[in-house]
């Protein structure tokens, strides 16, 4: 099988994590994987700088149209992540030229955030010239919307968006519902895959006007396994990374930029007020952004880790971690949840994306009845928080239920399966 990625970066962020993800694990089950990104930071294997294929003139020529674009539409300030499709201008030809080089035919291209590199044209383009078929990798919303990641409580991407909340647009065609329809046309042209990473996300595609009725494939994202830990490495762990010995739960979160709202840290921040005021002792560790913490509190305490790089230092931080929370109001994934499920982990979550579909309530974690409630929250944090236990039950079976999901190979399967 020959796949081919389109992904504006290989770096700085989740996007970009799974993608790598799953281009090593189709590498590893001896795919003939080959990927092309606008913004190339690190050195894989068959990852290829799309922008060095140009030469000097096309080059300039591709960033004075970036440029044009990002003028043409400096009144609009959207709200959360979005995209502008006519700032994704980077000539096709360069990246069909290369891959002809490699293949004449290629099977799939798979496109995963393409935000500011390539338009729904240019991707057709690519496809049809190597006589593929096109997989649009739900990494998020944007590809069922008319250009932002996460709808939240907006509904209008199941009829074509318009009037949207986030540009404070009362314009019923505006860009969204235009990108909108573009997309919807371009994708049934191709008759595109949608190939979403959780259950929730292929329920978004199927309600949404872009997507709907074309063929669907849930495929969670591979991890990279290394052993099952052990009971023991919990004590280990937190002396590895500098964290508190004593005999309170420890609870690990991933701290984001509270104006990121889907990744519901505000909700996150009152749960932990909440638990704070009925006087739960508890120990938080942050891994991602730093200084998010308050350091008012008696009863809970915190450690910021920061951003943590390569398998093995998250590995470390769920194994001296209790349990995992996650408390996004709108994720696809993410993926820090099955992670801490193969690391032997429980995870406490709102009820969006691969949550539902890995959790077994009470046996390897806790679901919350709805997205957003902090009260909720908190109490299925206490439960946890409260346990006698320090094992919290035997989790090494759900663990290793999870990690079979989750293999390179069971990937390779399904994803030959939904370009059948």
């Amino acid at each position: 099988m020959r796949v081919l990625h389109l992904c504006k970066m290989d770096s700085g962020g989740g996007a970009a994590d799974g993608f790598l993800r799953i281009h090593r694990a189709l590498c590893a089950e001896g795919v003939d994987s080959v990927a092309y990104v606008m913004k190339k930071r690190r050195a894989e294997p068959a990852l290829v700088d799309a922008a060095g294929l140009l030469g000097p003139v096309a080059k300039a020529q591709w960033m004075l149209r970036r440029l044009c674009a990002k003028f043409a539409r400096l009144g609009n300030r959207p709200q959360g992540v979005f995209d502008f499709d006519a700032e994704g201008v980077f000539p096709a030809e360069a990246i069909i030229r290369h891959a002809r080089g490699l293949h004449g035919r290629w099977d799939a291209v798979i496109v995963h955030w393409p935000g500011g590199y390539l338009h729904p044209e240019a991707v057709a383009q690519i496809a049809q010239a190597l006589g593929a078929k096109v997989g649009l990798w739900q990494v998020d919303m944007a590809h069922m919307t008319g250009g932002c990641h996460y709808s939240l409580e907006c509904d209008r991407y199941q009829t074509g968006c318009g009037r949207c909340p986030a540009l404070r647009s009362t314009d019923e065609d505006d860009i969204t519902r235009r990108q909108s329809e573009a997309r919807r046309r371009v994708w049934a042209k191709l008759d595109a895959r949608v190939l979403a990473q959780s259950a929730w996300s292929a329920r978004k595609a199927a309600a949404s006007h872009i997507l709907a009725g074309l063929r669907q494939e849930i495929l969670p994202i591979p991890l990279r396994l290394g052993p099952a830990p052990a009971s023991g490495d919990r004590a280990d762990a937190r002396r590895q990374l500098g964290l508190p010995a004593d005999g309170r739960r420890m609870a690990l979160v991933r701290t984001t930029d509270p104006s990121i709202a889907y990744k519901g840290f505000a909700v996150l921040k009152d749960a932990l007020d909440i638990l704070e005021a009925e006087g739960v002792r508890l120990h938080v560790v942050g891994v991602g952004t730093r200084g998010l913490f308050s350091g008012s509190h008696r009863h809970i305490t915190y450690s910021d880790l920061g951003p943590l790089n390569g398998d093995q230092a998250m590995l470390t931080a769920y194994q001296a971690a209790d349990f995992f929370v996650c408390p996004s109001i709108d994720d696809a994934g993410p993926m820090m949840v099955p992670e801490a499920m193969a690391a032997g982990r429980p995870v406490i979550s709102s009820p969006v994306g691969i949550a539902n579909d890995l959790i077994i309530d009470g046996v390897n974690g806790l679901l919350c009845a709805r997205p957003g409630d902090a009260q909720d929250l908190a109490q299925r944090i206490r439960s946890y928080a409260e346990l006698a236990d320090p094992e919290m039950g035997n989790q090494g079976t759900a663990a290793l239920a999870v990690r079979e999901k989750l293999t390179s190979a069971a990937f390779v399967t399904r994803l030959r399966g939904a370009f059948d």
